[in-house]
Parts: C-alpha cells; structure tokens; sequence
C-alpha cells in the first residue's frame, strides 16, 4: 500500500474531522451536565451547620440570590414596596444594626431603584463580598466550578490532534500530496487549541462545595417536607442548630425571586430584575404594594374603600380588583 501511513488522504481528512468534532463537542457538552448532576445528586456529606437565609441562598444561587432574598424579607416586614413597574421603595423603620437587610433598604430609598439596581448597588455589595468571605472561610464555597482539570485534559486533546496534523501534513507535502484540505482543519484545530487554553482556568466565580451543597439539599428537603406535612415543622426545630427557615424568604432563597408567594409581586420584582437606571425622583405609574399577600395592579383600588389613583401606593393590605 502506497497511502502514507496505510490511509488516503480523504480518509485521513474523515477521521481527523471527526476527532476534532468530538472533543469540541464533548468540551461543549460536559460542563453543563457536570454542574446539573451535582445540583441534582443527593448530598455527599454531613452538612456541618445550619445557615442563616442569607448564607443559604448564596449558596444556592450565589450574590444576587442574597440581596433577592432580603428584598423578600424586607417586602414581608413592610419595610419595602415594589411598585407594578418594578421600583423598589424604602418604607418604615431602617433596619437595626449592620447587614444585608439594612444596605437594601439604603439602596432603595428614594423609589427609583429597581431589583438589579439594588443588586449592583455600591452599598449592597460589601454587605454580599462578607456572606462569600464567611462561606469560602467555613469551606462552603470555593472559586471555580472544579472542572479546570476538564479544560486542561480537552487542551491536551486538541494540542496531540494539532501535532498529528502537522506531522501528516509535512509528510504529504513531501510526498507531493495535496495538503489544502489538511491545511483548512489545522486552521480550526489551532484556533480550538488558542481558545481551549484561554479558558482552561474556567469560571472565577464561588461555587458551593460538597459540604455547602449537603447544606442545600438538606434545606431542600425540610422545606418539602414541611410543605407535605405542616403539622410537623410548626414548632421550632429541636435539633438544637436553630429554626427551620421559612417563609417568603426562605422560598426565594432556594428557588429565586420567580417564586416569591404574591404572583403579581413576583412578576413586578422580575419586570426590574434587568432594568438599567431611570431619571426622575419617586415611583412612576402604577400603584405599589407591600407584603402580606397584597398584589400590584395598575389603577387599582384599596379594600379599604380609599381610591390608589396615579402614582400612590397601598401598604399593608391588598389592592384588590
């Protein structure tokens, strides 16, 4: 046989095409999948605390799960409304101390500030840098998503894939065979291997690790099992590591803000949730509700008779149809 290395040219070409097209669909493929089989897989540790909401809904959808989670604590202590438009205003008494709660509440006065303004929010985000600080000195959380080593070995792939190329093709050119096919996947293949080991160190941000995801999961459950029997969870939980989180907050906290409890107070807060800064001072069109089961609509009125016209909000009790 009188092929280089006993293949032809199109089938060197077939195969090489093909190897390429497998590692990048694998490197495509995998991590996705990774990071869904953990979030599914049942814990893997002992959960070594019980968190506070907020450490909890880091852990479960990072920083901007936490300041989620206090706009819905804040919702729920009437201390915040959100208007039908989705602008957030600080009401009632600023919240004691330092924390979360109190740089929200900050971050929305004034009734302009939308859920993704307060979460950019220059005086949020300290209060959010010490929730991951605490978490990633506990061993909870840990930068990157543990795939690095994932990225290195699919670099190895593409660089051992380059060099037979090359190699084939200086061979073929010698042989006085036709190489501009070769050249055109060596093209790709370079190209693949360059943006391959860019991105070898993968993401920087926190991800929870198996202890922080034990801690998850655990909440998972209790909060599924208080909702199948409520009986059970009514009291104080007597393990001794404190009490079963629940409430709006606790929902947001594990399933985001698309699941707070008012649907039309979640629809509001997720119509800002990607809003950019607007002019003008005060809340704009629409009335505005607190929590405790009160819904937003535009133009309505309040049960108490008392007519919520043009920019004026409700507080407290709904604002019913």
């Amino acid at each position: 046989m009188d092929e280089p290395w006993g293949i032809s040219g199109p089938q060197f070409l077939l195969v090489f095409g093909l190897a390429l097209a497998v590692v990048l669909l694998v490197q495509l493929s995998w991590p996705p999948i990774a990071r869904s089989r953990r979030r599914n897989a049942p814990a893997a540790v002992e959960a070594p605390l019980r968190p506070n909401v907020y450490q909890l809904a880091y852990l479960a959808g990072g920083a901007d799960r936490a300041v989620d989670t206090a706009i819905a604590t804040l919702l729920e202590q009437d201390r915040l409304r959100v208007s039908s438009k989705g602008k957030l205003s600080a009401i009632g008494k600023r919240p004691t101390g330092k924390g979360l709660e109190r740089a929200v509440h900050d971050a929305a006065q004034g009734g302009t500030a939308t859920v993704a303004m307060v979460r950019r929010s220059p005086v949020v985000r300290p209060e959010t840098e010490k929730i991951r600080e605490d978490l990633e000195r506990r061993g909870l959380l840990a930068t990157g998503d543990g795939l690095d080593g994932f990225r290195v070995g699919i670099v190895v792939c593409y660089a051992a894939l380059l060099l037979i190329g090359i190699v084939r093709a200086v061979n073929g050119a010698q042989l006085g065979r036709p190489i501009g096919g070769l050249i055109g996947l060596l093209f790709a293949a370079g190209t693949l291997t360059l943006i391959a080991y860019v991105v070898r160190k993968g993401s920087k941000t926190s991800q929870a690790t198996d202890a922080g995801h034990a801690i998850v999961v655990r909440a998972r459950e209790e909060a599924k099992a208080a909702e199948e029997r409520p009986e059970e969870f009514a009291a104080p939980d007597r393990s001794g590591n404190g009490t079963l989180l629940v409430g709006a907050a606790a929902v947001v906290a594990l399933g985001g803000i698309a699941l707070y409890p008012d649907d039309e107070m979640s629809t509001a807060l997720l119509s800002g949730s990607g809003s950019t800064w607007a002019g003008g001072g005060g809340s704009s069109g629409g009335s505005s509700c607190s929590s405790g089961g009160s819904s937003c609509g535009g133009g309505s009125s309040c049960s108490s008779g008392s007519s919520c016209g043009g920019g004026s909000s409700c507080g407290g009790g709904g604002c019913g149809g």
